[in-house]
């Protein structure tokens, strides 16, 4: 993808995918609730349950194998499947064919069998799990001989598990989203005799903790009885209902928006179906960018943002920002490539896990980074997307500040949001 012009002032209306965290955890739930069955297409047949689904990649490959699971395709013998690069669908499928009768080989890309796996597969054998690592220890590919009654039978005797998701939330999630459904029908009896409920425990570094919280959400949403107390998930009796679920614009994506917003001389963007109190745990983007000259404000469903007028270019380059990427590590290409492209000085901390997503994405930001010379404006700047969507849609919006620029690889950001260069399209000077 070669950007050679970009609009510096601009008002527009930009269309946001669907959430893909939201998506695909309403997909499964979707999927423990048998909705899938007798679907021949997951992705199209549940846009009817699920409106705004979004279109990414990893939506649209969970949706596929969910409906190959719930029609039979996978049922006999040591069916492979291939996970691709997606993280949440491998990891939420590990629970998914634990409770599935079959025997199951689960597997993905390279990179994906680089990223961790085993505190859920750990979490899951103290439940009764039979998995098996072929290769190694902690990591996909997985063997995995499905047992339909595992988790009535850890219900009958336990009803604690401990996770620890210091490597990843998504090991807690996906035991979460399966808990409703096993536990439906057995309120009445062995759940926790002396409460009625059952606990997940998390272990560790609290990583990514919003994301579990938007989690419980959807759950919520979908009728489970469910809430955190500190680091205890705890699960009510309850079973999820049949609703009409909408699910809500992105965040993450919303991210590189506001980052064209701040790099640019005046810039305003309307955002479509986007809320300011979001659940969401990357819509805290909104309060970063604050700092740095970019004005939020809710009309609607939608979200305007502005580049704030009387933001002078020598008060952001005094800047310093620290910022913990915890919670939301997802933002990281985001803001340091505005915080590059502004000359703002930084203190970045909480980027450990940053390390096992699609890419290194701080050894791949700081590369890219460092390509921009302020001297070398006059030749164009070929930037590595490093297989990574988000290094993708963070490094374009610096064509505000440096010109032309060329991004390698730059169809992967179909992983979360298909429609991003259609989107950029909007900035560009129409010829």
């Amino acid at each position: 993808m070669k950007i050679v012009d970009i609009n510096k002032i601009f008002d527009v209306e930009v269309s946001l995918p669907g959430s893909k965290s939201e998506s695909n955890r309403a997909l499964m739930i979707c999927y423990y609730r048998g909705d899938f069955k007798g679907c021949k297409d997951g992705f199209e047949g549940l846009k009817s349950k699920i409106r705004n689904l979004s279109a990414a990649d990893d939506t649209r490959l969970l949706a596929e194998i969910l409906t190959k699971l719930s029609n039979g395709f996978y049922s006999s013998g040591q069916a492979a499947i291939d996970c691709h690069n997606a993280g949440t669908v491998l990891r939420f499928l590990v629970t998914a064919l634990a409770l599935r009768e079959g025997d199951y080989v689960l597997t993905g890309s390279d990179r994906m069998l680089q990223r961790p796996v085993g505190d859920l597969v750990d979490a899951l054998r103290m439940m009764g799990a039979d998995i098996e690592y072929m290769d190694l220890e902690g990591f996909a590919p997985l063997k995995i001989h499905g047992r339909p009654n595992l988790l009535s039978s850890w219900l009958e005797k336990d009803c604690v598990v401990a996770v620890d998701i210091t490597r990843s939330s998504q090991f807690a999630s996906s035991i979460l989203l399966a808990l409703p459904a096993m536990m439906a029908g057995k309120a009445s009896r062995n759940v926790d005799s002396a409460r009625g409920r059952a606990t997940l425990r998390l272990m560790g570094e609290l990583s990514s903790l919003p994301y579990i919280d938007m989690t419980l959400e959807v759950m919520r949403r979908y009728g489970a009885k469910v809430c955190r107390e500190g680091r205890d998930v705890v699960l009510e009796p309850s079973e999820y209902q049949n609703v009409d679920y909408v699910v809500e614009g992105d965040w993450s994506a919303a991210s590189y928006w506001y980052e064209m917003v701040a790099l640019s001389e005046r810039g305003r963007a309307t955002l479509k179906n986007l809320h300011l109190d979001s659940a969401q745990g990357d819509a805290v983007v909104a309060k970063l960018f604050e700092s740095m000259g970019v004005e939020s404000m809710q009309c609607g469903n939608d979200v305007v943002i502005n580049k704030h007028p009387d933001m002078a270019v020598n008060e952001l380059k005094s800047l310093f920002l620290r910022y913990n990427f915890t919670d939301t590590p997802d933002l990281f290409p985001t803001i340091a490539a505005t915080c590059a492209g502004l000359g703002i000085q930084t203190d970045f901390t909480g980027l450990r896990n940053l390390a096992i997503k699609e890419s290194d994405r701080v050894a791949a930001m700081t590369a890219e980074l460092s390509k921009i010379v302020p001297s070398s404006k006059t030749s164009q700047i070929v930037f590595d997307s490093h297989n990574d969507h988000r290094i993708a849609m963070a490094l374009a919006p610096l064509a505000m500040k440096i010109g032309a620029l060329e991004i390698q690889n730059a169809e992967v950001v179909s992983k979360s949001y298909p429609d991003f260069w259609k989107e950029f399209q909007k900035f560009i000077p129409s010829r």
